[in-house]
């Protein structure tokens, strides 16, 4: 379940991990599913092999598409006709996750959200943070997790990523039990911690991992989701 609550300049949200987020999941009918995250600045359009599978979704927002399994080339197209492609392969009951981003140039781009290559050992939990809201400047990130309850900076400066890599958007890992994740745009330090108006808290088990995604929020702020 998750509360939202707006005051000026950002959204509230306190919401827990072992609530359902409000994207989807995988296709219990075994259908494969594509998940489509737009972080750009405007809405977008998204085409699957030449068709149109999402019209118009609104920047900040998270939309669905059920391409047959197979090889795909996944087309995002802005309102001024500027667009970008991505490869991807899709399976029976699985979920790809690609999110629409702004390029240096202010452009389209896109970036695949799968994590493939980190594995959660026995007795192990990890959680990655991704800024993807392009009109929310630098960000102050703070996290407790299960080993460590002093609040530290998930990293500084935090501001948007257009690309993700181990390096630019590592997962960090820790032991079984709760992690929790404020996010705040002032002041530029941890004092904002008890105050801060969009707080996650992520309960994980032995080998589960977890993304919290900050998006822009329609009208102002910033929200974020969990996958």
């Amino acid at each position: 379940m998750k509360l939202i609550h707006k005051i000026p300049g950002i959204t509230v949200i306190v919401f827990a991990a072992a609530c359902a987020s409000d994207a989807a999941t995988a296709n219990s009918n075994g259908a494969a599913s594509l998940r489509v995250v737009n972080a750009f600045t405007s809405s977008v359009d998204v085409f699957v092999d030449g068709t149109v599978a999402i019209t118009g979704l609104p920047a900040g927002t998270i939309g669905t598409a059920a391409p047959a399994s197979g090889n795909h080339t996944i087309e995002f197209r802005s309102a001024t006709g500027a667009s970008s492609t991505q490869s991807v392969t899709t399976s029976s009951g699985g979920m790809n996750t690609i999110a629409v981003t702004r390029a240096s140039s202010g452009g389209v781009a896109s970036a695949v959200l799968d994590d493939t290559n980190s594995v959660v050992a026995a007795n192990a939990t990890r959680v990655r943070v991704l800024h993807m809201a392009p009109s929310a400047g630098t960000l102050q990130v703070y996290r407790t997790q299960p080993d460590y309850q002093a609040p530290i900076s998930w990293q500084f400066p935090f501001t948007y990523q257009a690309t993700f890599n181990s390096l630019s958007a590592p997962f960090y890992q820790s032991t079984v039990g709760t992690w929790e994740i404020h996010i705040w745009q002032a002041p530029a330090d941890g004092s904002g911690w008890a105050s801060a108006p969009v707080k996650i808290t992520i309960p994980l088990g032995s080998g589960e991992k977890k993304t919290v995604v900050i998006l822009d929020a329609p009208g102002g702020g910033v929200r974020a989701e969990l996958f």
